[in-house]
């Protein structure tokens, strides 16, 4: 049984807001020590890290 419209919206929100915080609070934290860049990068990395991960579980579930 699929989950109905909105409750999908509102987690793919939730997702995208997550991640948001997670790439620019790294690149925050990178700032303090001048490399504001490597944090971003970083904090991609994570959220592809994340993703590829959520997938490849799903799959797995099938």
């Amino acid at each position: 049984m699929s989950a109905p419209l909105g409750q999908k919206v509102l987690a793919g929100i939730l997702t995208f807001l997550f991640f948001a915080l997670v790439i620019f609070g790294l690149g925050a934290a990178f700032d303090q020590f001048g490399h504001r860049a490597w944090g971003h990068a970083i904090g991609i990395g994570a959220c592809v890290i994340m993703v590829v991960a959520g997938v490849a579980t799903s799959r797995r579930d099938q």
